[in-house]
Formats: C-alpha cells, structure tokens, sequence
C-alpha cells in the first residue's frame, strides 16, 4: 500500500517532480501530474515517500466480464509492450507491424525516450540534453558563485524549457554542495498564498548529497543532530532547538512529531509552538528554511540550502486578490531572506490591518512573530520560474538587483540538433532510422506545422512521429503531420 497522498509533491527517476492526484490498485499505482502530463506509474518507482513506509502492494483487478466486447487481446498487448512479431497469419491490412526490439538497448536512452514522450528530457541526465542554452547556463552558474545576490527569475513562455532550467541549476547546485530543495504550484490550491502547503511540497522535495550519500529531509536533520556545531547555530531555535537535542540523544522522533515538522500532520512539538496554515505565516516558513540553509552551511560544511519554486505565476492567479497579495508576500519574505537583509533582524513590528514590519512591510503572523531569518549569512539561494506578466514588476519591487535569465523558444538550428539527438536515441532504443532526406524532410515539417509552439510540444511531437514509423513503416508519416488531427503533435 502507498504513503503517499494526493497531493503529495513526488520525484520520479525518468519524469522529475509531479504532484500526486490519484491512486487505484490498492495504492499499487498512482496518477502523478509531472506538470506537461498527468501519468500512471508504480508507487515503488517514486521518491518522497515516508521513511520505512511499506512497500507499494499489488491488488489482483476483476477481469470485465464481457471478455468478447475486448477490441485489443491480451497478447496483442504483449506484442505491443514487448516489440514481438505478431504471426503474419493474423495480421490485418491496417495493424501496426510489432518489431523485435534491439537487444542490449541501452537503459538510458529507453528512459530518455519515455521522458520525451512527456515533451521533457530525463532528469538524471539533464546536462547531456541541454542544447543552445549556453548563455542561460553562464547566468545561472554565475548566481550559484555570486554571493552577493541570494535570488533569480527564470522568464519565459509556457514550454519554453524554465523547467529543464531549474531542474540543471539544481544538478549544477548539488555538485557545488547546495541542499536542493524544489516545489511547483497548483493554481488550484493557491499554495503560495498559503506558505504551509508550499513548504511541504519543498520539505517533499528536499535532498542533500554528502559524503556521496543522498540525505531526504529527515536524514538531514538526523546527520545534523550528529554533529555538535548544531548547538551553536540551532541552540536556541524554537522549533529545531529540541528536535535537534532529542535526536542527538539517540532518541527516535515518533512518526506525528516528523509530520509535524514536515507540515504533514497535526502533532505538537512543545506547548506553543505550531505550524500554522494560515496565509499571514510567511515568516514562518521563510524563518524554517533559513534555518536549514544555515545548519546545511555552517554544521554540515555545505554551500547552503537552494530553493527552487516552479510556475511561480501561479501566485497571481488566485482567486481573491488578498490571496495574490499573501502569496507575493511569501516570495518577498524569501528573496529578502536570501539576500541577507539585516531589516528582518532589526525592524519592529506594528499593527495594522495585519501585524507587519515597519521598514519592509512584509506580513508576520501574529500568533506566532518569529523573524523571517535566523541569522546573517543564511547562505540560502532561491530562484523562481514564471512566465512574463506582472509578477516580474513586484519582485523587481522587492530587490531591483534580482538576477533575471529570459528564456526564449530555441532556434531553428538548435532544434535540429536536438531533433538530431533524439532520432540517434529512438534508433538505439527501438531500432527505427530515417534515411538522411526522409529525416531533414520530417523535421522541416515539424518545424513549420502550426501545432507545435514549443520546445515541449516539439519534442513530444518528434516521439509521435518516430512511433508512427516504428509501426507503420509503410505510412506516410509525412502526411501524418501536415493533417493530424485535432490534438495529434502536441
């Protein structure tokens, strides 16, 4: 059976990060929307998973009973999943040929193709699959080295690749000894405006490599709380002073104290202290994980803690405008926390229609008004991605300074030579190649066919394509793409 939630934020080896919407099989498999496409998968393939949880269970499925209505049999299934010949005997005019599959295909290129069925490139080799992004890549290596400014923006358009960007800043951050911690929004929970969720999506989507060993949140704290420096750094903290003090001592944190923590549950760490929901507690969050940039920076030697929070925009489109105003207010709190601005140390808090600060103006919750940071340095680096609108005026706003990527649509020339990797990669997966000009031809087709307006949609396109070859040789997959159906190519 599966711990996990809906809702629960997930990673997947081959796919990224999605977010859980379903689960059928006794839990066996989950629906996970990994934000281009929402997809079934096997519990036991996912991470973020509780610590020690059983193992996903299968659940034997009533077969249907009208056994004869079936369309597809069972073992033209098979042949599909497996690429076995189908006896010539039985074949009709109008099936697709089912081909033998290359044998010893390489593992990584067959994941890589299940990723671009998604119109993303497999997260594990993220490099390797970044094209024409080289001036991006210099900006973005840049903010991880400058040290002066602790947030970024990555602008572009739906598909444009801010994903593929985040998820390479991420890869480039954990080589340089950053914890990662990364988060998207659903417009449908309006989590920035209600900065508990959105930390429970990053506390999901925490990991730290140290010592060549991939911690998760708990493990990080566990291997924080080996090491006497916490003492100095976390002593007097008022959430993470007495968790750190009773692991140290050897003691195992019950399983509510750590949902507690994680924003997963309802248990109570202490008499007073509580991690509240509502949408006034930014600094809340924001003092939580200034804590963890600096216990992962001055406890455990690492470079800090690097937040990355995903389709930003989302914050704007909430349905009440007081919702907008918190959600901005949550991303203020973490670009000031970030950036080290001794304000959040010094500034008294007043009175208004909320308790705010006097000279920032963020919103502090008046049931608990712990600062935003808990030191100076945080070593804490957060960047978002958004697509252009107005939020980018509000965080110019908050820091004019902010480190801003713009993302554009890659050119002509750099989708050919990805169009070119992927047709090399389809072919040592499934044994499918294209003769010089019926390739060049394809992709001119692709390229100008009014359907595929992304770098995600041209990617996902090139799949659809290339299984039209595999089992229909003899089509015309040329005549495939200039009349495609509604919603063929996209």
């Amino acid at each position: 059976m599966s711990n996990f939630q809906n809702g629960d934020v997930v990673r997947h080896e081959t796919y990224g990060s999605g977010k859980v919407t379903g689960s059928r099989i006794g839990g066996y498999e989950l629906r996970v929307d990994f934000g281009v496409a929402s997809i079934w998968v096997p519990a036991r393939e996912l991470s973020g998973q509780a610590e020690n949880a059983p193992a996903a269970a299968a659940v034997p499925v009533d077969e249907p009973a009208d056994r004869g209505q079936r369309r597809t049999s069972f073992d033209a299934i098979m042949r599909l999943l497996t690429g076995s010949a189908e006896p010539e005997q039985v074949r009709r005019t109008n099936d697709p040929v089912y081909r033998a599959l290359p044998r010893n295909r390489p593992l990584q290129a067959a994941m890589a193709v299940e990723a671009f069925r998604l119109g993303v490139v497999p997260s594990q080799s993220i490099s390797e699959w970044t094209v024409g992004r080289n001036e991006e890549i210099a900006r973005l290596t840049e903010f991880l080295h400058d040290h002066s400014e602790g947030a970024a923006l990555v602008e572009g358009a739906y598909g444009a690749g801010k994903s593929h960007l985040l998820q390479f800043l991420a890869n480039e951050a954990e080589k340089m000894g950053f914890a990662v911690a990364t988060a998207g929004f659903d417009p449908s929970e309006a989590s920035a405006a209600f900065p508990k969720k959105a930390y429970r999506h990053l506390v999901l989507g925490f990991r730290a490599v140290l010592d060549g060993r991939m911690l998760d949140f708990r493990g990080f704290w566990r291997e924080v709380a080996a090491r006497p420096a916490w003492r100095n750094v976390l002593g007097d903290h008022w959430l993470f002073s007495r968790v750190l003090t009773r692991l140290s001592a050897g003691e195992e944190l019950p399983e509510a104290d750590w949902e507690f923590i994680e924003a997963r549950g309802a248990g109570r760490i202490g008499r007073k202290k509580t991690l509240y929901d509502y949408s006034t507690c930014a600094n809340i969050y924001c003092n939580i994980l200034s804590a963890a940039a600096r216990a992962a920076s001055e406890v455990l030697g690492m470079m800090g803690l690097l937040v990355l929070l995903d389709e930003a925009e989302i914050a704007g489109s909430v349905m009440y405008r007081y919702q907008a105003q918190r959600g901005m207010n949550f991303f203020r709190g973490l670009v000031m926390t970030s950036n080290d601005d001794d304000i959040l140390l010094e500034e008294d808090l007043v009175r208004a229609e909320t308790l705010v600060g006097d000279k920032s103006g963020l919103i502090y919750s008046a049931h608990h008004p712990v600062r935003y940071t808990t030191g100076i340095p945080t070593s804490l680096k957060v960047a978002f991605a958004l697509t252009p609108g107005t939020l980018q005026d509000e965080f110019s706003r908050a820091r004019d300074t902010i480190t801003r990527v713009q993302v554009d649509v890659l050119s002509m020339d750099q989708l050919r030579e990805l169009y070119r990797r992927i047709c090399a990669t389809y072919q040592a997966t499934y044994g499918v190649k294209l003769d010089n000009a019926r390739r060049d031809r394809l992709f001119r087709l692709l390229y100008t066919t009014d359907r595929i307006q992304s770098t995600r949609t041209f990617i996902k396109a090139v799949i659809e394509a290339l299984d039209y070859v595999r089992f229909y040789p003899e089509g015309n997959v040329e005549e495939m793409v200039i009349e495609g159906g509604e919603g063929d190519m996209t």
